[in-house]
């Protein structure tokens, strides 16, 4: 991971400076000051023949920058927009972890809580059958750390072959994460003892999925949903599908690289699949690598442990600390905290972590310059660690270019654009609805750009729709005020109708 500013790599200033002028994204709010971006992302695509992709980026807790690239669906030419939802793969754990210390933060559980025998957090008897007595010492910081006991690199990993532990334990297949769990716990010894090294491990964090299932006695995706992602506005954040004819609404398809070798599928060992679609058990990596999100959302999560006091944290800042403070061992090449790779220094102090799946590339960073940023790519190309290299390069790269950033926030803007949209049809998307401070006392700012209609009106409504405010204006109008201090506290929604189409924004009074 990029540690410290160095010379451009890859991307050279005189690239992005002479592509600039003539390159932008395909989709979400174009902003000229960040345009530089948008060459390096369409650069990456076209460098390693990437279908598509997104990139989000927040400054000083705002959504600043939020696009899509290249395509969703090359059978179809859908453009990837900035609400589509993308495999994440290893960036789960991260999902799983903060999850972990929520709870941990609660005192419903301890890092040094054993997770297996009869005092552990898990005594169910399918667990008890248990080969390696050094089992018993696991603990909930081991399995976050990835010093558990299990080195994927010598055991290997048992979510890579599911339907063979169906078969030896004759139950349906594939096999779930908890039967591959029972298994592993009953056939293997460990690769060392827990907490004397460190080896990435997928098999622990879906043990600490079905941990978080013990202690919260509800299912992992539910709990996290409602209890993590939900209380700060994300609601597009699933537990992903193995097959194609399962995948949600907004969510890309996933293409491996050209010429990769067909898997052989988990539902039956006797067909061939492409391993993006059958060779791959979403269901039971969950926990790991299971969630599919966008990169906008993925940021709001960020934000919200970030430490950064420009948006609240959902944690409280000791127990981000704990989270984020490296152990002794290393994970990958880098130091590892509790989910988190980090790289700390004298004057920086950057978390990250990388993901990668058949069909899926990813990454996320909370730099210790005040930026967050994402990225998500629906393939991931033969020679990994070169594409690993260039992605965790890129913003990097970019920066020095970047002399302002924007003043809005697009977490507080409407600006979507629909999975649907054929990229010959799509068109750059210049309207931006922001309104602010957001909550207030009662008066609001409103600002609109891009509206070129002459008739605009301006709804306010509360939660059972009524209209309880109503005004018009122009299109090229910019500022309106909005005065909701004579009403009741709560929700209200303010809506911008232009004459064929409404945009909606949140807005609350306190």
């Amino acid at each position: 991971m990029k540690i410290k500013k160095l010379q451009l790599t890859g991307l050279t200033i005189s690239l992005l400076l002479s592509f600039s002028q003539s390159i932008k994204a395909q989709t979400g709010y174009y902003s000229p000051s960040l345009a530089n971006f948008d060459v390096a992302m369409t650069y990456l695509l076209e460098n390693y023949y990437l279908p598509g992709g997104q990139l989000a980026i927040t400054y000083q807790g705002r959504l600043v920058y939020s696009r899509g690239f290249g395509l969703a669906d090359l059978s179809t030419n859908t453009a990837v927009c900035p609400d589509n939802i993308f495999r994440i793969a290893s960036l789960s754990k991260q999902i799983t972890a903060i999850t972990i210390m929520h709870l941990y933060e609660q005192g419903r559980v301890g890092l040094n809580d054993t997770v297996f025998g009869p005092n552990g957090i898990l005594p169910d008897p399918i667990y008890q059958n248990i080969m390696d007595p050094l089992v018993y010492g696991i603990t909930v910081k081991h399995l976050l750390s990835h010093q558990g006991g299990w080195d994927r690199a010598i055991s290997g990993d048992p979510m890579d072959y599911t339907y063979s532990i169906a078969q030896a334990m004759s139950v349906p297949t594939p096999a779930n994460t908890q039967t591959v769990i029972q298994y592993v716990l009953s056939q293997q010894m460990l690769d060392f003892a827990p907490g004397t090294s460190a080896a990435y491990s997928n098999l622990g964090f879906n043990i600490l999925g079905k941990v978080i299932e013990k202690i919260t006695n509800q299912n992992y995706e539910t709990y996290v949903r409602d209890t993590i992602l939900a209380p700060i506005g994300i609601t597009d954040m699933h537990t992903g599908k193995s097959l194609l004819i399962d995948q949600f609404p907004k969510e890309v398809h996933y293409y491996d690289y050209e010429d990769a070798p067909y898997a052989y599928s988990i539902f039956n060992p006797t067909m061939l699949v492409p391993y993006p679609y059958g060779g791959i058990n979403m269901e039971a990596k969950a926990a790991e690598g299971g969630w599919v999100a966008s990169a906008q959302d993925l940021c709001k999560l960020l934000c919200a442990v970030d430490k950064f006091s420009s948006r609240p944290d959902i944690l409280l800042p000791a127990t981000i600390t704990t989270m984020v403070t490296p152990t002794n061992h290393y994970v990958n090449g880098a130091p590892y905290a509790l989910g988190w790779n980090i790289n700390t220094g004298s004057s920086w102090n950057n978390w990250w972590h990388r993901g990668s799946l058949p069909g899926t590339t990813t990454e996320l960073v909370r730099a210790s310059n005040g930026l967050n940023w994402v990225i998500l790519l629906n393939s991931r190309p033969g020679y990994i660690s070169m594409i690993n290299t260039d992605v965790d390069q890129l913003v990097w790269d970019v920066l020095p270019t970047i002399t302002s950033w924007p003043t809005f926030d697009l977490f507080d803007s409407t600006i979507v654009c629909s999975p649907l949209s054929s990229v010959n049809n799509l068109s750059e998307i210049p309207f931006l609805f922001n309104v602010y401070p957001n909550p207030s006392n009662g008066k609001f700012l409103l600002t609109v750009e891009g509206l070129q209609e002459t008739n605009c009106k301006l709804l306010i409504c509360n939660l059972l729709g009524q209209e309880i405010h109503t005004t018009f204006f122009k299109g090229q109008q910019t500022t309106l005020d909005i005065d909701l201090s004579n009403f009741p506290k709560g929700l209200y929604f303010a809506k911008v109708y232009n004459g064929t189409k409404v945009y909606t924004h949140k807005i609350i009074t306190k």
